[in-house]
């Protein structure tokens, strides 16, 4: 049987970029995110999410795909 790819899957690098992030400042997203209760999802839409969810179109949150939580 054939693994469904999800078309709307970013990498956690990706999208941190995306939400203007880069790695000299993934410590201060952490903390913003974990604060804030909310974190990009690693998702082509943009979608935001709470730091241990998923998006609708079922990409996990960054915090999840970085292993933070």
């Amino acid at each position: 049987m054939k693994t469904k790819v999800n078309p709307y899957l970013i990498t956690a690098a990706e999208a941190l970029k995306f939400a203007g992030f880069t790695p000299a400042n993934l410590e201060q997203f952490i903390r913003d995110s974990l604060w804030e209760g909310t974190s990009p999802a690693c998702c082509l839409e943009g979608c935001i999410v709470e730091p241990d969810g998923s998006c609708p179109h079922g990409c996990p949150s960054i915090l999840i795909a970085l292993e933070v939580i």
